[in-house]
């Protein structure tokens, strides 16, 4: 499993604004930083107990493991290491098919046994297992956020043994029955091999638990199933660097690239005026998207972005009725020829 993150840009308009003002504003999550998920959670406990401070409330100093584990959670990925396979060919036990360390732990937590352990100190650690604990739950295999880990059970057949695999697929694309190409961690082929059943158990969030029938020489070495045909993501015969005229870079306003080339070419430089002449930028996302295809086009174009300026940051904190505005609904504005229980009527039903 791969995770990209290029192009993710924190969600910090309100705090920006919040501390250019002077309020007393706390940031997280992605508001913070683009970071791994739980890192994210785990800074949100930290900030609500200062909030809850900065209140008045009786909630003690935040731990200082707290932040340490914040940091670690935060941290980029440590050293890659060799898979390790185990050598038994007896039984039944989890493979992990870990080769990095990062800060994940799920695992362990979610054995009802207590057989997974983390190596070393902290969570960046590569997970191990007591073998002759296992009771073929499944439910480190439907655990791992980067589908990592397979079940393989000899105790059946030690020549054909059972592999259970995480599958994010819809039930509609697999089922008992199915002939289906297995792969290493590396992608390599590694045969075609039956699935024999298919689980959509609680405990696995929306996964599929596919078991398939293996020979023994390739049972641990599984680690996932191929979803498509190869053709389908081989790399294009030649690298396409510019964006064509009539690729869309504003989604929620179906602005194309060849409407805001055509404005750099006339001389615009700020991105506020593409927005004002194309509506680039005022769609429901908010301006989270395009801005950075903007700027590409910009550099395509031979505009260093020294000299563009961005767009300037209007945060939506609460959705505010226009009755508001008029005095309607607190009774302070004018008087008006329309009761006021018409005009709370209006408003409840849309205006």
């Amino acid at each position: 499993t791969a995770l990209v993150d290029v192009g993710l840009d924190p969600v910090d308009e309100c705090y920006k604004k919040g501390k250019e003002f002077g309020l007393p504003v706390h940031a997280a999550g992605d508001a913070e930083e683009i970071a791994e998920a739980s890192a994210a959670m785990f800074t949100g406990k930290i900030r609500g107990l200062q909030i809850a401070r900065q209140l008045g409330r009786d909630v003690g100093e935040v731990p200082p493991e707290w932040h340490k584990t914040a940091e670690v959670l935060k941290s980029r990925p440590g050293a890659t290491v060799t898979e390790e396979i185990p050598e038994t060919h007896e039984g039944v036990f989890p493979v992990f098919h870990c080769a990095q360390e990062i800060p994940c732990n799920p695992c362990t937590s979610i054995c009802p046994k207590h057989a997974i352990r983390i190596e070393g100190d902290d969570i960046l650690g590569l997970p191990t297992f007591a073998h002759e604990d296992c009771v073929a739950c499944e439910q480190c295999v439907a655990i791992c956020p980067g589908l990592a880990v397979t079940l393989v059970d000899y105790r059946e057949d030690w020549g054909n043994p059972t592999v259970s695999i995480p599958y994010e697929f819809p039930r509609v694309a697999i089922k008992p029955g199915d002939v289906v190409t297995v792969l290493d961690t590396e992608g390599k082929v590694l045969g075609n091999v039956p699935v024999v059943k298919v689980r959509e158990p609680r405990f696995a969030d929306r996964a599929l638990l596919v078991r398939v029938k293996a020979p023994r020489e390739i049972a641990k070495f599984i680690a996932g199933i191929r979803a498509q045909e190869p053709w389908v993501t081989e790399p294009m015969d030649q690298i396409i660097d510019r964006m064509a005229d009539d690729e869309v870079v504003c989604r929620c306003e179906r602005v194309t690239a060849g409407q805001i080339r055509a404005l750099i070419r006339e001389g615009a430089r700020d991105l506020n005026e593409v927005k004002a002449a194309t509506r680039a930028g005022m769609g429901a996302c908010g301006g989270k998207t395009c801005p950075n295809l903007i700027k590409r086009l910009f550099r395509e174009e031979g505009v260093p972005l020294a000299e563009v300026t961005d767009l300037t940051q209007r945060p939506l904190l609460m959705e505010v009725p226009l009755g508001a505005f008029a005095g309607v609904i607190t009774g302070e504005g004018p008087t008006h020829d329309v009761p006021v229980t018409h005009a709370l009527a209006a408003h409840e039903g849309g205006l």
